[in-house]
């Protein structure tokens, strides 16, 4: 099945995957399943990432109502040198349009909605916030290029397979943009700023440094706030089957009252709190908050050894605000880092404004995305870069020269 071709990349369909055979050396699979690859080959390719072959098989197994996935993996004989994951969905093109247009693209979504939904096939994760792309580390910068390469060409073949036009990489790091830049636009893909991720980088010793960061008035306000927790119970866990409903109830409530909506993004399948827990061996942690015995709050995260990816977080409105349930969350991550040597907080793409009050920095991020039509590919790299989530969400475009963002090196 995975016979060499000097000359050709070949197309072998079936209806559980497909495998293209890559010149010379290497080969080149779509695995229907991230399961479907070695656990330990997985790993190897992503070391210290707590967005490992356990996290992306949990989020399989959690039953999305709009994503399925797979994977692309490319082999130097029976080694694993390279892979990512999959994602597939029919996705509306007028997201990343400012708010006044929207009414515009509503009405023709009525009218004609094949010219906004289409089928895409996208390089990533929806439940990452970066595109998480293995390489081997051994490889020298030609082997990396040529690994990303081999990756895209399995998509596209997949792209073909499943008779999808749209093709994309979502949330690729600027260090990654940075090195594998010229490689993917030779694919035919246009680049465009997706939201950045919020950081907050923790080089202190104890809270009071963190604070000192802040203006007298903020640590004053903060001090003030986080004298709330002392009449609230927290508890780790990395066990939730006896609460998991309860989280389920506070996250929809945060979700609803969020300012801005990315449709099938803003998912989270309903399984999908209890998959990752069971699945993490450990990697992912719940923060509890009761008051007066009331489950108040609570704060999932993936914990690595230098960084900690806040991943979602819900609250009971009824006693968020009166308690600063929000900042009494922040503190106790924050108390939690700094305890354990962990110097950032990874917190997301929502809420900037708050975050960027809280000390947070930007990480920027890009989408990669193309038509395969001769038409339509031709109007999105014209029209693609003109555009960006950035602009679209509400807060990070009133931020303005507020924003800072961090350099990220290439790799």
């Amino acid at each position: 099945m995975y016979a060499e071709n000097a000359g050709t990349v070949d197309l072998i369909a079936s209806e559980q995957s497909a495998t293209v055979i890559a010149p010379g050396r290497y080969r080149v699979a779509h695995h229907r399943s991230v399961a479907d690859i070695s656990r330990d080959d997985w790993n190897a390719l992503f070391t210290g990432h707590a967005e490992n072959w356990d996290y992306f098989t949990a989020v399989e197994r959690s039953r999305s109502e709009h994503f399925t996935y797979s994977a692309i993996a490319v082999y130097s004989g029976d080694r694993l040198i390279a892979a990512a994951p999959l994602f597939r969905l029919d996705y509306r093109l007028d997201m990343t349009l400012p708010e006044s247009l929207r009414p515009i693209a509503d009405t023709i979504a009525r009218w004609a909605p094949r010219l906004l939904k289409m089928p895409v096939l996208g390089m990533g994760s929806p439940m990452t916030e970066e595109c998480p792309i293995g390489i081997d580390g051994t490889l020298d910068d030609a082997g990396r290029q040529l690994a990303v390469k081999l990756l895209i060409d399995a998509m596209h073949a997949e792209a073909k397979a499943q008779g999808i036009k749209v093709l994309a990489l979502k949330d690729v790091t600027d260090g990654d943009m940075k090195r594998y830049d010229a490689t993917i636009q030779a694919s035919g893909f246009a680049r465009m700023a997706s939201l950045p991720v919020a950081t907050l980088p923790l080089p202190f010793d104890t809270i009071e440094g963190y604070l000192n960061t802040m203006t007298s008035r903020q640590r004053s306000d903060m001090r003030r706030k986080f004298k709330s927790a002392k009449g609230m119970d927290f508890e780790w866990r990395d066990d939730i089957s006896d609460v998991h409903d309860e989280i389920l109830a506070l996250y929809r409530a945060t979700r609803n009252n969020r300012k801005a909506s990315y449709e099938a993004f803003d998912e989270v399948p309903e399984d999908y709190f209890r998959q990752v827990m069971a699945q993490s061996g450990g990697k992912a942690r719940v923060l509890l908050c009761r008051i007066d015995g009331v489950l108040a709050s609570f704060n999932l995260s993936l914990v690595e050894k230098d960084k900690v990816i806040g991943k979602f977080i819900g609250m009971d409105y009824s006693l968020a605000r009166q308690n600063n349930l929000y900042f009494v969350n922040w503190m106790k991550m924050i108390e939690f880092c700094i305890e354990n040597g962990i110097g950032e907080l990874q917190t997301g793409q929502t809420t900037y404004a708050v975050k960027a009050r809280m000390g947070c920095k930007l990480r920027r991020s890009w989408i990669y995305f193309k038509h395969s039509g001769l038409v339509l590919g031709a109007l999105f790299r014209m029209i693609g870069p003109r555009i960006s989530f950035e602009a679209a969400d509400p807060e990070l475009a009133g931020l303005g020269d507020k924003a800072v963002y961090l350099e990220q090196t290439e790799g």
